[in-house]
């Protein structure tokens, strides 16, 4: 199942829930999904920001797994909404919810629904997101013999996807 159809059966889940999407760990959105009637209440350039603090925030919080175990998710809570950040795989789901909605009962139903659906989850976007002269750049990278990790950093993409266009390019 890809991003787009993912967002889609998130946002299904519980009917306060106002916006489902999948950040990469960098903070870019590449698949996401608003409710109709859920005007966003951010600006685009609040809302990328936002964005990116979550992932940011999830990344960081990570880093007590050792001694508190998995973080299952990071939840803010304002007077208008309610955002729940989920770490799925190497993304981040972000949800906006409406702010009466029960944060913990919503987390839980997303959890449920990814662990259901783990084995045919694929949250990579797909190659065509990246426009030709990202893609001529990263086959220049490649050949001059620069490991993935590194084409992915200098490109800002994510290493996964870094590797989906290496194998389509070494069609």
């Amino acid at each position: 199942m890809r991003a787009e159809q993912f967002s889609k059966n998130i946002l299904a889940l519980h009917p306060k829930i106002r916006f489902a999407g999948v950040v990469e760990k960098s903070g870019h959105l590449y698949a996401g999904v608003r409710r109709e009637d859920a005007p966003n209440k951010l600006s685009d350039k609040s809302t990328e920001i936002s964005l990116a603090q979550s992932a940011y925030i999830v990344d960081l919080r990570k880093m007590f797994s050792k001694e508190l175990g998995e973080l299952k998710s990071v939840v803010y809570n304002y007077d208008s909404v309610n955002i729940i950040s989920v770490p799925v795989k190497d993304h981040i789901v972000v949800l906006s919810m409406e702010s009466d909605a029960m944060a913990d009962e919503v987390a839980a139903k997303v959890h449920e629904y990814v662990k259901s659906v783990k084995d045919e989850l694929s949250l990579y976007p797909p190659s065509n997101v990246v426009n030709p002269e990202k893609k001529e750049m990263l086959r220049n990278l490649l050949e001059s013999g620069i490991s993935e990790e590194m084409i992915a950093e200098q490109l800002d993409l994510d290493v996964n996807l870094v590797q989906v266009l290496v194998q389509e390019i070494s069609r």
